[in-house]
């Protein structure tokens, strides 16, 4: 396998400004190895606070995680999915399925990485309060 002697991989999917990735190097100690988001803007702004984090902008469906893993595992894998459809700040139902089944790529992350022989050691879901 490629990754070894190299530490865990960290993801943060569904990346904003780095908030979510600021908070995983204050507790880990370093910033997250991949950032993903659809939106370049927001991506930007992460690339600013966080450097040294490889950024994908992609939308998270067209993604295989297998592709940039190198042959290392995920040590965390933070996720992030637009959750406003479904906070009190909304204040309605979401219209578009896509951003409703958005958390549902965690389950199909995982099993691709483990049916390849990897694994994930810890998944975060961020989400609020409904």
């Amino acid at each position: 396998m490629h990754g070894r002697g190299l530490p865990p991989m960290i993801v943060d999917s569904f990346a904003g400004g780095g908030g979510a990735s600021t908070g995983i190097e204050m507790a880990l100690g370093r910033s997250p190895d991949i950032a993903i988001n659809h939106n370049a803007a927001a991506l930007a702004l992460h690339a600013a606070n966080h450097p040294d984090t490889l950024h994908i902008s992609e939308n998270v469906y067209k993604i295989d995680p297998l592709d940039h893993l190198a042959g290392r595992h995920i040590g965390l894998a933070w996720f992030s999915p637009d959750c406003k459809h479904f906070s009190k700040a909304k204040g309605g139902k979401p219209v578009e399925r896509n951003i409703r089944d958005l958390a549902w790529i965690i389950p199909g992350w995982v099993e691709r990485i483990q049916q390849s022989g990897g694994k994930v050691d810890v998944i975060i879901m961020e989400n609020v309060e409904e």
